[in-house]
């Protein structure tokens, strides 16, 4: 057996035990349990900062602000020239580091700098991506009720916008709780918005119920038959 296969046949061993360490909890926790969970986030800890630096630091920043980037050619020109403005890639460095800080008494108010930072830029991207995702959403709404294909009237089109504005009225006017007097219009259509809720949390729960038995049945096919034949090849070569 070649270095390659034992290392395939090495992966589904250990993969196979990490899944069925991770199905015992079904039972109760265990030790068992535990003990691929930390490995689990062990594992994750490092694998993302490596990745980070493989994907994103080396190829993006250091590489080219080391000029690694430029391939000098034997008749001494040089693919492209170096840009010296990647130097500034310094200054955010510099500042992000100023978050290591926070292990001082004395100066852990530099930390705060870039906490502060932090937070306002997260807070202004996820404003940004509310709108961008709000936006579309609010204009496609605006569905009209009558709905003509090639000059003819579609009935079945027609219908479902007419059914769409209908429930979109309906659970908006369930959450105004503003205005509106008990035996009102408003009082009495606001309840209908419930059950129309319930359906679209059902259809939620449902696709992601889904997702997770995909998920089930994938491990279950890896450990019938990946795993189980894993073993019996080694049980076999013993």
């Amino acid at each position: 057996m070649d270095s390659s296969s034992a290392w395939s046949l090495a992966s589904v061993l250990v993969g196979g035990l990490a899944t069925l360490a991770i199905f015992s909890f079904l039972i109760k926790e265990n030790a068992f349990y535990r003990f691929f969970e930390h490995l689990f986030i062990g594992i994750a800890s490092g694998l993302g900062p490596m990745l980070i630096v493989r994907d994103f630091l080396w190829p993006n920043i250091i590489e080219p602000m080391l000029g690694l980037t430029v391939v000098t050619y034997p008749d001494g020109t040089q693919s492209e020239p170096y840009e010296p403005l990647y130097l500034l890639y310094l200054i955010p460095m510099v500042f992000g580091c100023l978050y290591y800080f926070i292990y001082s008494q004395r100066y852990s108010w530099l930390a705060k700098l870039v906490i502060g930072f932090t937070l306002g830029a997260s807070g202004a991207l996820a404003i940004r991506g509310f709108f961008a995702e709000a936006g579309p959403q609010i204009a496609s709404s605006f569905k009209p009720l009558i709905v003509f294909i090639d000059g003819n009237l579609s009935l079945m089109e027609s219908f479902n916008n007419a059914l769409f504005v209908a429930t979109l009225l309906l659970v908006l006017n369930y959450f105004f709780f503003t205005f509106g007097k008990e035996g009102s219009l408003q009082g009495k259509m606001a309840p209908l918005g419930r059950p129309l809720l319930m359906v679209c949390f059902g259809a939620f729960f449902g696709s992601t119920v889904m997702a997770r038995l995909a998920l089930l049945v994938e491990r279950v096919q890896f450990v019938v038959h990946d795993w189980v034949a894993a073993v019996g090849s080694v049980v076999g070569l013993g």
